[in-house]
């Protein structure tokens, strides 16, 4: 593509805040916001297992990311290239994991996503939410206790 056109900007800036408002749903435990971002049918292949349909995903969700109250999610390198009512996102996402009492993450994981995304009557919805796993570092159980306190 030699340039956008004001539909296909405004169609990368819907997709792009997708991932922004899941990043934000995960870190800050609004996990029934999720909703919002799903198709029903939505297919999720993540480092925690394959869930089919919104309401699993949202659960596996809820799982992974309840006991930590200190979390971030940060996407990089998005790449958005929409085909009409579709599109592929590919980013890398880093998220850290950890605890209020410790400055220092629990665990760091890096990932990249690869998914798709469809033009609904409410607007774009992930439909296709891959993650694969590429790094996991995970604090030392005799530093983390160390730290504490």
């Amino acid at each position: 593509m030699t340039g956008y056109d004001i539909q296909a900007l405004a169609d990368r800036a819907a997709i792009s805040d997708l991932f922004v408002k899941l990043g934000r749903c995960l870190d800050e435990h609004r996990f029934d916001e999720l909703r919002e971002l799903f198709t029903p049918d939505v297919v999720g292949t993540t480092p925690g297992g394959r869930q089919d349909g919104r309401e699993a995903l949202i659960v596996q969700a809820r799982r992974n990311h309840e006991d930590y109250d200190r979390l971030t999610h940060q996407f990089t390198s998005v790449l958005v290239e929409v085909d009409r009512d579709t599109a592929s996102v590919r980013a890398y996402v880093t998220g850290s994991f950890g605890h209020a009492d410790n400055p220092r993450p629990e665990r760091v994981l890096t990932g990249l996503y690869r998914n798709k995304v469809v033009r609904t009557s409410e607007g774009w919805r992930i439909s296709e939410l891959t993650v694969d796993s590429r790094f996991r570092v995970e604090a030392a159980p005799v530093e983390a206790a160390t730290i504490a306190q």
